[in-house]
């Protein structure tokens, strides 16, 4: 008797667990769960102000069949990296080229001697008839070659999988490398959490790199020493949100930053110190269910070159005339 008595008592309690399973279970299905109260709610800041909006877009090009990796700007034209090709796309209405590469470009940069791109781990140097003239050694495994930049005779290539920048000479020789460390307790090296990792190169001449995790833009001489930053976290339209922010930047003739930023897509422009100017283009232009942030060029007169990986086009934006 007792031992009947112990085996109701044992299948009470086993019924009594697989009961708070499934209701545990049944309620946490995703059509009957509550509200999650730390879920990030971005609709808030997708809307901009129409006064902080200083540009519109003008026109827009398709690629056709060309999926966009890179695109980077010089002297009136645009040069696009993609599949196995380098579109050459003149703006000044000669007709635009096409040359074969290497698949697997992820960026470039162009300058009047020569085109410059990475292929993940390594770097191709091309003249401008698109004929390869140099690759450059493997940087190894763990390399991410994000995005490039020219200096004078200096190629500042940003590698985000070992969160350095290598510099090389235009012959490939690798003359040091720099992981934005200082003395100072306020700077910690690049924070670089994914594949998002830009610099550029001013009208000053002056080298300017993201720290992406920092939020922040730091200033470095030719060989590497920090010299300044600024930096903006913020849910503010005046900051950048989330991770990774900002993905890609430019600069305009005056040293003002042009910033692309994913999660919420959106493109701004900020002073030389970091201020905050206005809106290139608010997140409502941009589709998908994780939009990248758009590459970024600006020409002589601050026209804006947006790279749109969604929809596979180029969008230009010049600056609204006041009064207009």
């Amino acid at each position: 008797m007792k031992k009947r008595g112990l085996t109701i008592v044992i299948l009470v309690i086993v019924v009594l667990i697989i009961t708070v399973i499934l209701v545990d279970f049944l309620s946490n299905r995703p059509d009957r769960r509550g509200k999650n109260p730390y879920a990030l709610e971005v609709d808030s800041y997708s809307k901009v102000d129409p006064a902080l909006i200083s540009y519109k877009e003008v026109r827009n090009f398709s690629l056709g069949l060309l999926i966009a990796s890179d695109m980077s700007y010089y002297n009136r034209t645009l040069y696009i990296s993609g599949n196995s090709s380098l579109a050459v796309i003149s703006l000044d209405g000669s007709p635009s080229t096409m040359h074969e590469i290497a698949p697997g470009a992820t960026c470039l940069e162009v300058d009047d001697q020569n085109i410059f791109i990475g292929f993940g781990t390594y770097v191709a140097k091309y003249n401008h008839e698109g004929e390869l003239l140099d690759r450059w050694y493997d940087l190894g495994e763990r390399t991410v070659i994000t995005n490039l930049a020219i200096k004078g005779d200096k190629i500042y290539v940003a590698d985000a999988g070992n969160r350095r920048i290598v510099i090389f000479n235009r012959e490939g020789e690798e003359l040091g490398e720099f992981e934005g460390k200082a003395d100072s307790d306020a700077i910690h090296g690049f924070v670089v959490p994914s594949a998002n990792f830009d610099l550029a190169v001013n009208s000053y001449g002056e080298l300017w790199v993201v720290n992406p995790g920092k939020h922040a833009i730091e200033n470095y001489t030719d060989d590497g020493d920090l010299r300044g930053y600024w930096e903006s976290l913020s849910i503010d339209i005046d900051g950048f949100l989330g991770c990774c922010n900002p993905a890609r930047i430019t600069t305009l003739m005056d040293g003002s930053f042009v910033t692309s930023e994913k999660g919420v897509v959106r493109i701004k422009i900020y002073d030389q110190s970091g201020k905050f100017k206005s809106v290139v283009a608010p997140p409502n232009l941009f589709q998908g269910d994780d939009p990248k942030a758009p590459e970024v060029c600006a020409d002589e007169n601050d026209v804006i070159y947006a790279l749109d990986f969604e929809k596979d086009m180029v969008r230009v934006f010049e600056p609204i005339e006041k009064g207009v």
